[in-house]
């Protein structure tokens, strides 16, 4: 059987109903975790100025343990140092790990994604399993699942996320224009919009027929439905990467999500890292693969 005629088959639907409740129930549960953060695709455009909390009459806070707080736009940094103590560090080095965590996402998500594409190619799935198991559905139903819940959460919790969006300044490179609200709702429709787009269309796939399949080939109009996927894994793609500085900022200032997540060691960090570059690997992967059997369904 060639490559490009592969068809999408009847699924095992039980399968996938149980595995999206399944994930339904964990981030329920997790967003009430402050760990939560190192799953949760998180939108740089978060912040602001700072504005410090005095503490209460009747308390013995003194003014050296003062909450500090991003609101909105501002060329000061909290002066508490961070876990990390880069803050601290003189800005030029700060850039310096602000420009080396992009270097090192892409170092790691380039074999991550050479790792995926070896499975792809393995004794283990082989081309028909991998586009009928993986691309086609299951893929697409978990990370579209994913990004619609944390796009949602873009505007349920929108002052969480402005907490983490890096003043004006920040790293001495840092000078995006835009309110942080106007930033936390554009991040939150496009990872709406795109994980709308991955769970449609892998339950789509999911649920497909062979009866379905040669409906398709008579539908002069199909062409557009089956490149929603590779199109909304690349959008996808893209946006995890405009957003990284807010996780760049929580590493290197000490930034959190709302004022009673405590303080977060570096074992957050490094764990948010390695899921990162999963997620990106997973949706270049996702991106490539379904565009090439859109394209190869195309041709035939």
């Amino acid at each position: 059987m060639s490559a490009l005629n592969i068809r999408p088959r009847p699924r095992r639907c039980l399968q996938f109903y149980l595995t999206v409740l399944l994930l339904t129930c964990c981030h329920t549960m997790l967003s009430h975790h402050p760990f939560v953060g190192a799953f949760t695709p998180p939108s740089p455009y978060l912040c602001g100025t700072i504005k410090t909390l005095k503490p209460s009459s009747n308390s013995n806070v003194g003014p050296a343990t003062q909450i500090n707080k991003i609101k909105s736009k501002s060329i000061l940094l909290p002066p508490k140092a961070s876990p990390s103590g880069i803050d601290e560090w003189p800005q030029l080095s700060q850039a310096a790990v602000f420009f080396g965590t992009y270097a090192a996402l892409g170092l790691a998500t380039y074999p991550t994604t050479k790792l995926l594409e070896t499975l792809s190619q393995s004794s283990i799935f082989g081309l028909e399993r991998w586009r009928s198991g993986v691309i086609d559905s299951t893929l697409p139903i978990l990370l579209g699942l994913f990004y619609l819940l944390g796009g949602i959460g873009h505007f349920a919790i929108s002052g969480s996320f402005q907490d983490i969006y890096p003043p004006i300044g920040t790293w001495g490179i840092w000078y995006l224009p835009g309110s942080p609200a106007f930033h936390v709702a554009w991040t939150g429709v496009v990872e709406i919009v795109g994980g709308m787009g991955l769970l449609l269309s892998g339950l789509r796939d999911a649920l497909a027929s062979e009866d379905d399949d040669d409906d398709d080939y008579e539908n002069e109009n199909i062409w557009m439905i089956n490149f929603v996927k590779p199109v909304a894994a690349s959008v996808l793609f893209v946006l995890t990467i405009l957003i990284t500085p807010a996780n760049i900022y929580m590493f290197t200032h000490g930034a959190v999500m709302g004022d009673t997540m405590a303080p977060l060691d570096m074992s957050f960090h490094g764990v948010r890292f390695a899921v990162q570059v999963v997620f990106l690997s997973l949706l270049l992967t996702l991106a490539r693969d379904s565009f090439f059997f859109a394209w190869g369904d195309e041709l035939d």
